[in-house]
């Protein structure tokens, strides 16, 4: 359910806390106090689209938060907010949230009716699903009928489609097979291992360099031990001089074993400098062979790409899919045609069900309509065969007339305001155990209604708002006397015009109810107020 709505700087509303209850909840007040600004508010938090118009100050942003209360044990609240300056900006929980998650929550949270907005029952689509929801209330295992169908169709599919590529690439298979093979030979012709590469840019660069290479290893070596002015013979003077000195002072003993360490250490380097540099030879006819092979390896990445071990299992996958027994056409022809036969098993079934139910249901909804002052109100399910799909083998639609002697047409083509509203209360109410939103949003239901149909109105919403959170602007005291929570908005104009919202107490709701009955408060009208509220 909605618990709170706070607006700021939108359209009338300078800022506003609105705070809402289980059950009937009624917005009331003056015609232009802003009550559709409060729905409208609502409206733009879960997604609806803002204008620039809606700013009352230019100078700073439009703020809406909406607090819905979980039925989910796991968290206790949702907080929706949305922020609409240079750009929009959504929150959910805290954190920043996309328009279509919020349009995807908006589902499962809140249904708007107006006379602006497309009701969610209006469209067909809904149909199906609203006469499915209602068989599985009543009947359990429909449910699984629904979803054994839905599997089996979509695996129904997966064959179709693969059959369906099978045979149009028949003839091109074989084509792709011999071309597949010259890859997968070019590939092993090539024999390129992990790591080679590497190796060869590694040799190469060696080979390109080796006169340099060569002679500076060389000079390295001839500093270090090539004459008599070496380090290493400079060195072996100071090993002598110290191991002599060692022999006098015990205390140079230390200096003396690290000094031979590194003498002997440099007369390693020194010897692997030499023979580096005796082993290295100019060699063009390697130096051609690791640049001939690099070429190759760079030319087979452009052609496979850069990972060939990844792509050579690719080619490999797909070879294998094109020639696996697995894929035999008559193999899959014969599935194709016992998935086929079971999903036509289970529509019929699930047709069965449907048909069954429409009758029931479209008793239910008309007398339903009848009982809310649409007297020649006729209600039909249309259920038809139709083109597969996942949901059966079926469209579903909602058929209406409310005048004598008319024929039912779709509901959308419904065209009276007044009728419209009571339609989708009395839809509302029988759906109200199979629908899964929690706040239904009823905007002027009383437009083009008045006397026995208020009441019947009232008396109906009463009853949804006992399953439902209802949210209701209206200007009938016989609507807004049945409400759990009594809103009153009205205009303050001070420098400027200001909203004012507020819950009445018992007290102040009879004296709004007596000012809607008869435009003042009176002692008469008071009491009538009063039998209203009782």
């Amino acid at each position: 359910m909605l618990k709170s709505l706070l607006i700021k700087n939108f359209i009338l509303i300078k800022e506003a806390n609105l705070d809402f209850t289980k059950g009937f909840n009624v917005l009331c007040g003056e015609t232009g106090a802003g009550k559709s600004v409060i729905i409208k508010a609502l409206d733009c938090v879960l997604g609806a689209k803002v204008t620039k118009e809606m700013t009352l100050n230019k100078d700073k942003p439009i703020v809406i938060e909406a607090v819905f209360e979980n039925n989910d044990k796991n968290s206790e609240e949702t907080v929706i907010s949305r922020e609409i300056a240079t750009n929009s900006k959504f929150r959910l929980n805290g954190v920043l949230s996309s328009l279509d998650e919020i349009k995807d929550l908006r589902e499962h949270l809140v249904d708007i009716h107006s006379q602006h907005q497309t009701y969610s029952y209006m469209a067909q689509k809904a149909h199906i699903h609203l006469l499915d929801n209602y068989i599985i209330k009543k009947t359990p295992e429909y449910n699984e009928l629904l979803k054994t169908y839905k599997d089996t169709f979509f695996e129904y599919r997966e064959v179709e489609k693969k059959l369906n590529l099978l045979k149009e690439n028949f003839e091109n298979n074989e084509k792709e097979v011999d071309f597949l093979r010259f890859q997968l030979n070019e590939l092993d012709e090539a024999a390129i291992y992990q790591g080679e590469e590497d190796e060869l840019k590694e040799e190469l660069n060696i080979l390109s360099n080796i006169q340099e290479l060569k002679e500076g290893s060389y000079s390295s070596y001839y500093a270090l031990y090539g004459d008599n002015q070496s380090i290493i013979e400079a060195m072996g003077k100071i090993k002598y001089t110290l191991s002599n000195l060692a022999e006098l002072d015990k205390n140079l003993k230390d200096t003396e074993n690290s000094l031979y360490d590194v003498f002997e250490n440099l007369k390693d380097i020194a010897n692997y400098l030499r023979d580096y540099s005796s082993n290295l030879e100019l060699n063009p006819q390697r130096l051609d062979e690791v640049n001939e092979r690099l070429s190759l390896i760079q030319k087979l990445k452009r052609k496979y790409g850069a990972e060939l071990d990844l792509e050579r299992e690719k080619i490999e996958k797909r070879l294998k899919e094109l020639t696996s027994g697995d894929n035999n056409i008559e193999e899959l022809e014969k599935n194709y045609n016992i998935l086929a036969n079971e999903i036509e098993m289970l529509s019929q079934k699930i047709e069965e069900y449907r048909k069954n139910n429409a009758q029931i249901l479209s008793k239910q909804i008309e007398e339903k309509l009848k009982s809310l002052e649409l007297k020649e109100a006729k209600f039909e399910i249309s259920v038809k065969k139709t083109n597969n799909n996942e949901f059966g083998f079926n469209s579903v639609e909602f058929l209406i007339s409310t005048n004598k002697n008319q024929t039912p047409m779709p509901l959308a083509h419904v065209a009276s305001g007044g009728e419209i509203s009571r339609v989708m209360l009395a839809l509302k109410t029988i759906f109200a155990t199979v629908d899964n939103v929690s706040v239904v949003v009823f905007d002027e239901i009383d437009t083009g209604i008045s006397g026995i149909t208020s009441n019947a109105v009232a008396q109906s919403i009463l009853e949804l708002s006992q399953t439902t959170q209802i949210i209701c602007i209206t200007h009938q005291p016989i609507i807004c006397a049945r409400a759990n929570n009594f809103i009153w908005i009205s205009k303050e104009h001070n420098q400027n015009t200001d909203v004012k919202i507020e819950i009445l107490d018992d007290n102040k709701r009879l004296k709004a109810l007596a000012q809607l009955a008869s435009g003042e408060v009176s002692e008469k009208t008071l009491e009538f107020a009063k039998t209203l509220v009782k």
